[in-house]
């Protein structure tokens, strides 16, 4: 399991990690369970919170969500939305416990995108905002304002989005960011660090969809569409699940550019009927019917 290999990847990659307190914890880290579908609302309003803004889940509904069927927030909306609160974001992907602890360490949370549980196909947002003993502290939308996660388990529930982590932060702690992040505050920067580590991935354990799948983001960003159109391919034949689907739409817009567009139609339409409510998906299928003269 990627628990077991990746963070030595990803230790290789990032570096020595600078002298950091043994332990942190952020303060001032407001919690409220979640509604239906709402751990990116929560979340907003948890990070707006942080530094200084109260929101209302409704409100961060109300602004992120187009309607209450809309069953899923992205995390570009997510930073859109914070930054309307005078907060600049990066999101980044390979991200690793070291990475975390140096931006704890710094006062800076960090909202990572994972599955829900062990198990689970959902995609969940938690905001990360401690560490100790070799275990990191989430607020966690439904499981909780104080989840604990053993760094296997945080390393292992990142793995199905490809260590994806969004940092939202005032203009005033953007140079402990950029020092955080080093190289990888660029995005082509970043895109290439995840394509070197999925093409090991692939390597080692090549029946994993979900390295296909970060491997096929990274050549998709990079301007490699044919290989990152194959690489989602051998993804999407290993078992993606549909619910999958939902929340990641790159495979989409690979096979779009290369002319694929059964495969985008076959899969929008398998997912929309569980999920009718997704712009997302509605605009790739849409894209698919007029390319295929089935509108």
């Amino acid at each position: 399991m990627f628990a077991r290999w990746l963070p030595l990847t990803l230790l290789a990659l990032v570096g020595a990690a600078s002298a950091q307190p043994a332990s942190v914890t952020l303060q001032n880290i407001r919690y409220e369970r979640q509604g239906p579908d709402n751990c990116g609302p929560v979340t907003a309003l948890t990070i707006a919170g942080y530094y200084g803004t109260r929101i209302t889940q409704a409100q961060a509904v109300r602004a992120l969500k187009d309607s209450p069927r809309d069953p899923q927030v992205t995390s570009l909306e997510l930073a859109a939305y914070l930054g309307r609160f005078g907060l600049r974001s990066v999101i980044r992907y390979a991200g690793s416990p070291e990475l975390l602890r140096g931006l704890l360490a710094r006062g800076i949370p960090v909202v990572v995108q994972q599955r829900l549980s062990p198990g689970s196909n959902v995609a969940h947002f938690r905001t990360v905002y401690g560490y100790r003993n070799g275990e990191f502290l989430t607020s966690d939308p439904l499981r909780g304002p104080a989840l604990r996660l053993g760094t296997a388990q945080m390393m292992d529930l990142w793995h199905f989005y490809n260590g994806e982590y969004l940092i939202a932060y005032p203009p005033s702690k953007e140079a402990d960011v950029r020092a955080v992040l080093g190289s990888d505050f660029g995005a082509a920067n970043n895109w290439r660090k995840l394509r070197q580590i999925g093409q090991q991935n692939v390597k080692a354990s090549p029946s994993d969809p979900y390295h296909w799948w970060g491997l096929g983001k990274a050549n998709l960003r990079l301007g490699n569409t044919r290989e990152a159109a194959a690489n989602f391919d051998r993804a999407v034949a290993l078992g993606v699940p549909t619910l999958y689907y939902l929340y990641r739409q790159e495979a989409f817009e690979a096979w779009t550019q290369v002319g694929q567009h059964r495969k985008t139609l076959t899969l929008t339409q398998r997912t929309l009927r569980s999920f009718p409510g997704s712009k997302e998906l509605v605009r790739f299928r849409d894209i698919a019917r007029r390319a295929l003269g089935e509108a």
